[in-house]
C-alpha cells in the first residue's frame, strides 16, 4: 500500500504537460516493419514445407513468430528493459487484459514512466488478481482503493490526480493509477523520482535510483522499516512481475507470509489462441496459468497471509469479509470464502438442474455448508464428494480439495499422505482467515464428513 506521511504535493494536479516516453508503450514505429517481415517469414514456413512436412518445424519456432506478430510475449524470452524494447514482441503490456492495459498505457504516457511498473504495483496491491473496474475495492484502517492509498495524512492528499479532470477519487482505477504515476515521478523525490529510464534494479539490494527502491517505499513508507518479510515479499513480487512480463509472482520464503500466485483473472494468460491447461486457466503466449487447483491453493494462502480478521471480532463482518467474500453484508462466511477462492482461481462453482437453490447473490457463490456438500455430491460438472468413514476417506485428499464438516468448510493446501496429515486454510475460523493442521479424518474444526473435489 502507498504508505508514509508526506507534506509535498498538496494540491490536485489538474493536468501535466505530456512528454514523449523513451519507449512508446506497446511498441510502435520500426516494430511494424519487423512484424511485416516476420509475417512473410511465417507464411513462407507454411508455403515451403507444406502441411505434410509442418510437423518437422519446431512448435516453439511457430509460436515465437506468432507471438511476435500479434504483440504477445512468450514467457521464456521476457526480460523487461525500461527505455528499450521488451521481450521479443516489443509489447510491454501483452499479458495485461483490457481495459487495464489502456489505463496503464495512458498513465505511462502522462508521466513518462514505464506502464509495466504501475501494473506491477497494482497487482501487488491486489494479490496478483486482475479485477473488474467496478470492483468494490477493499479498504483498511488507513488505505483504500485499487492502489491502496493512505487517505489520512498521507499519500492520497499529497499526490491525488484526476485522470479525467473531475474531482479525484481514490476508488476510481483511472484516478488511482494516475495518482501512482504522479507519486513515483513527482519532483519532490520522496518515492524515488522515477523516469522512463529508471532501471528495475537488483531484487537483493534495492538501490536508490531503481524501481525496486521505489516499490519498497510505496509498501512501507519512505522512512519505514523495510527489514521485514512483508516488504521483502512485496518487492520481490514486483521484481518477478516486471521481469516476467507480468506472468509470474515472487517465489521466495517469506516466513509467515505466503507467496503471491501468478497473475490471474479476466482471462490473464489466455492469449488469442490460448489452450486450456490441465489445472484450469489458460496458457497461450503468456505461457503460464493463474488458475486451476494450484491457483486455488495459492490464492487461499495469499488471503491467509493478508491477516484478514473480523472487525469487530465475532461480528462476521469486516473489510474484505463483507465486501469481497460475502459480497454484501455480514454472515457466517466460511462457505463464502471457499466460493470466492474458487471463483478467483477461474474454477467457479456452477449451478445445475436441482442445485440452483444452493446459489444466491452470485452465480458462483454457495453461502451454506449444507449446500456446498450437496453440490459436490451432485457431480453435474465433474465434481465429486469423497466420504470419510471409520477407515478414513475413500480417496486420499489432495491440495485444492474442500474439507467439509457438519457445519464448516475449508481448503486443503498441503497433504502428507505418508503420515495422513494435512494443512487447511479456512475463513471464519477464530474470527479470521486461518491456517491449521489436522489429519485425514479429524480436521482442525472436528470430525470430517468428506472432501469436495473439483476435477477440471
Amino acid at each position: 500500500m502507498a504508505q508514509g506521511s508526506v507534506a509535498a504535493g498538496g494540491a490536485v494536479v489538474a493536468r501535466r504537460t505530456k512528454t514523449k516516453p523513451a519507449r512508446t508503450p506497446g511498441g510502435q514505429g520500426s516494430g511494424r516493419v519487423r512484424k511485416w517481415i516476420l509475417g512473410i517469414a511465417l507464411l513462407t514456413v507454411f508455403g515451403v514445407v507444406g502441411a505434410a512436412s509442418l510437423a518437422f518445424v519446431p512448435v516453439a519456432t511457430i509460436m515465437a513468430l506468432w507471438c511476435e506478430i500479434t504483440d504477445r510475449a512468450p514467457l521464456a524470452e521476457c526480460t523487461m528493459t525500461p527505455g528499450g524494447q521488451v521481450c521479443t514482441g516489443g509489447a510491454t503490456l501483452a499479458n495485461v487484459p483490457e481495459p487495464w492495459a489502456e489505463i496503464f498505457t495512458a498513465a505511462g504516457d502522462e508521466f513518462s514512466v514505464d506502464p509495466a511498473y504501475l501494473a506491477a504495483i497494482y497487482l501487488s496491491e491486489n494479490g496478483n488478481a486482475w479485477k473488474d473496474l467496478d470492483t468494490d475495492w477493499p479498504s483498511s484502517g488507513c488505505c483504500h482503493g485499487p492502489m491502496q492509498f493512505n487517505t489520512g495524512a498521507g499519500t492520497w492528499d499529497a499526490y491525488k490526480y484526476s485522470a479525467g479532470g473531475g474531482p479525484p477519487d481514490y476508488m476510481d482505477p483511472w484516478d488511482a493509477i494516475f495518482t501512482a504515476g504522479n507519486l513515483f515521478t513527482h519532483a519532490d523525490g520522496v518515492y524515488g523520482s522515477v523516469t522512463a529510464e529508471t532501471p528495475l534494479g537488483d531484487v537483493a539490494s534495492w538501490d536508490p535510483g531503481t524501481f525496486v527502491y521505489s516499490a519498497a517505499s510505496y509498501n512501507a513508507g519512505p522512512a519505514g522499516n523495510w527489514n521485514n518479510d512483508e516488504t521483502r515479499r512485496y518487492v520481490e513480487n514486483v521484481h518477478a512481475l516486471v521481469s516476467s512480463n507480468l506472468t509470474q509472482g515472487g517465489t521466495g520464503d517469506y516466513g509467515q507470509y505466503a507467496t503471491y500466485p501468478p497473475p490471474h483473472g479476466m482471462g490473464a494468460g489466455e492469449g488469442e489462441d490460448g489452450e486450456q491447461t490441465e489445472g484450469g486457466g489458460f496458457a497461450g503466449c503468456g505461457g503460464i496459468s493463474g488458475g486451476g487447483l494450484d491457483g486455488v491453493v495459492q490464492i487461499a494462502e495469499q488471503e491467509y497471509a493478508k491477516g484478514i480478521v473480523e472487525q469487530p471480532l465475532g461480528s462476521n463482518c469486516g473489510p474484505t469479509i463483507s465486501d469481497t467474500y460475502i459480497a454484501t453484508g455480514c454472515e457466517q462466511w466460511c462457505a463464502d470464502f471457499v466460493s470466492w477462492v474458487f471463483q478467483t482461481a477461474d474454477l467457479p462453482f456452477q449451478a445445475e438442474p436441482g442445485t440452483q437453490m444452493y446459489f444466491w447473490r452470485h452465480p458462483w457463490q454457495i453461502p451454506a455448508v449444507i449446500g456446498m456438500k450437496a453440490w459436490f455430491e451432485s457431480g453435474g460438472h465433474g465434481q465429486e464428494f469423497i466420504p470419510v468413514g471409520s477407515a478414513g476417506p475413500t480417496k486420499p485428499p489432495r491440495p485444492g480439495d474442500v474439507m467439509i464438516y457438519s457445519g464448516h468448510v475449508s481448503i486443503v493446501v498441503e497433504v502428507d499422505e505418508a503420515n495422513r496429515t494435512l494443512i487447511t486454510v479456512g475463513g471464519n475460523e477464530s474470527n479470521r482467515v486461518s491456517r491449521s493442521s489436522g489429519t485425514f479424518s479429524m480436521g482442525p474444526s472436528g470430525p470430517v464428513l468428506g472432501y469436495g473435489r473439483m476435477n477440471p
